[in-house]
């Protein structure tokens, strides 16, 4: 089985994981709740419209910075809530919301300075594209790309171990090193399958708007809620497959370890 047909593999367990423990969707619920009810909040009390953020000048700076990282804050907490939760239920444990965050809380300093790097340079990004040409730009998207990709495990390293966030993010530029394969492909087969489910979602409203019409529209966003919730609870449990097997040597349980081990073959020098 190659690198693609391994991750097929490895995002179908993750799902059995999220079967056994639904209750952890609720955590990405309550975390884009959290997340509206701030920005909205903060980009009403800066006087901000779309047409403002949309063209991202020097007088926004300021509010949209309150405002990546208070997302990011606020996101980063749930998710390394949802990878506890997670790691809870791969080493045998039977874990709960309130166990899920109770481990998050315990990391809750380490987790806040993250959220403020990664929204400074989330930010510097964004600035520098608008700012660009062409290439530019394209070498702007590249950047972030490869941002994402060495701080693919910087939230299971950042609520899982004792480290610094400045370790942490040395720890997970490690561990992406050992995994790059499976981190790139899994994470496309998870985008994928987003994509499937979207698709879906769009052609099952086209379909409701020609036979009810306004009623789509609520079928739409509560659509389009579910799969924001499922999705993100899914990237959760595989990013914690990963950093749980390249961690300890061996497989979570529930996952496959032959499928495990021959997904992570050692570089040769």
């Amino acid at each position: 089985m190659g690198r693609i047909g391994r991750s097929f593999a490895l995002v179908g367990q993750s799902y059995r994981i999220l079967m056994q423990d639904k209750e952890l969707m609720i955590l990405p619920l309550v975390a884009g709740v959290i997340i509206a009810a701030v920005v909205t909040m903060v980009a009403f009390g800066a006087g901000l419209d779309s047409a403002a953020i949309e063209r991202f000048g020097p007088d926004a700076y300021i509010p949209l910075f309150a405002m990546y990282v208070a997302a990011y804050a606020i996101g980063i907490f749930f998710q390394a809530a949802v990878v506890a939760g997670a790691m809870e239920r791969m080493r045998g444990g039977d874990p709960t919301v309130a166990s899920a965050l109770a481990a998050a809380g315990r990391r809750a300093g380490p987790i806040l300075l993250w959220a403020l790097v990664a929204a400074t340079v989330g930010i510097a990004i964004r600035a520098v594209h608008e700012r660009l040409g062409f290439v530019g730009r394209i070498v702007m998207t590249v950047v972030g790309a490869a941002w994402s990709l060495a701080t693919f495990f910087v939230v299971p390293v950042l609520v899982l171990e004792d480290k610094t966030m400045r370790a942490s993010f040395s720890r997970s530029v490690h561990m992406f090193r050992a995994t790059w394969g499976e981190t790139v492909v899994g994470g496309t087969t998870l985008g994928a399958a987003a994509m499937c489910a979207w698709l879906t979602l769009v052609a099952a409203t086209g379909l409701l708007a020609w036979l009810a019409g306004t009623v789509a529209l609520v079928f739409f966003a509560l659509g389009a809620i579910l799969l924001m919730i499922f999705f993100s609870a899914m990237e959760g449990i595989y990013v914690a497959s990963l950093y749980q097997y390249v961690t300890d040597g061996r497989g979570p349980a529930g996952f496959d370890e032959t499928l495990l081990r021959h997904a992570f073959v050692p570089k040769r020098r």
